[in-house]
């Protein structure tokens, strides 16, 4: 018997309870395979064209580091100002976590040193991000 006549058996409820054991799981086994391998295949093509898709969509810059070296040789003192305004970014930052700290360990703030601070890159999605918000924003 053939593979396309056991599909074709396997197909009928009253044919496929005459068939044998061997026969069922031989045809059962084939449709499986079958089911995964067209399913596999759907999901490549998926990938290529979403693949696809992206680099026509969002093109990737040539250059981004030239122009950005440009921009810093050409204006040297606005990397001063920017470091002078980096450092009251962080003193308001060292306030603003110790004052934090303090309500949540109900304490006062002399008695809180903050050593070191190192900020954590979040490598969440946007709509990860997003949620967050939203749901932090429904409590007020």
């Amino acid at each position: 018997m053939t593979v396309t006549e056991l599909l074709a058996k396997f197909a009928n409820p009253e044919i496929m309870e005459s068939l044998a054991i061997s026969d069922k799981i031989q045809a059962g086994l084939i449709t499986t395979v079958l089911g995964m391998g067209i399913t596999f295949t759907a999901l490549v093509v998926l990938l290529f064209i979403i693949s696809w898709m992206n680099k026509i969509l969002n093109p990737q810059k040539n250059s981004p580091t030239s122009t950005t070296a440009a921009e810093a040789a050409t204006e040297p003192d606005s990397a001063i100002d920017d470091a002078t305004s980096q450092q009251h970014n962080d003193c308001e930052l060292v306030a603003a976590i110790t004052t934090a700290i303090a309500m949540t360990l109900k304490t006062s703030s002399s008695n809180i040193v903050i050593k070191n601070i190192k900020k954590v890159e979040d490598n969440s999605p946007a709509w990860n991000r997003a949620g967050i918000i939203e749901q932090m924003n429904s409590r007020f």
